[in-house]
């Protein structure tokens, strides 16, 4: 009988380091000024301290995802940003919007897998 590994890489925590690796690397986009991005969040109609509210919210909600800590809320915050990308890919920008509406998905699911009552749960 082997000895149990010390870190297991369930699917759960994988999907969680790649989400969150993303939507760090989103927000440092969005906090850097680049053009596109000013010119992006500029079409939208909103001003530029959405693109700011936006890096902070992904920025944080990535942090946790890859810290492992507060994973619930942390997916719940970054499904609500895929809500509006998901529409600002329809109304605005006329882009496909699968991959943001993809994300959210997969945003709900790690949400609701993470979600307190499951972990209470696997401790029983």
């Amino acid at each position: 009988m082997e000895a149990p590994s010390p870190v297991r890489l369930g699917w759960v925590r994988i999907v969680e380091l790649a989400l969150g690796l993303l939507f760090v690397a989103a927000g440092l986009v969005k906090l850097s000024g680049m053009g596109f991005m000013v010119e992006l969040f500029s079409s939208l109609g909103f001003g530029q301290w959405l693109r700011y509210v936006t890096a902070l919210v992904e920025l944080t909600g990535g942090v946790l995802l890859m810290a492992g800590r507060m994973e619930y809320l942390a997916a719940l915050a970054l499904a609500a940003i895929m809500v509006g990308a998901t529409a600002a890919s329809i109304v605005v920008f006329d882009r496909s919007p699968i991959p943001p509406a993809l994300t959210f998905v997969a945003l709900l699911v790690l949400a609701w897998k993470r979600h307190p009552s499951h972990e209470i749960d696997a401790e029983r």
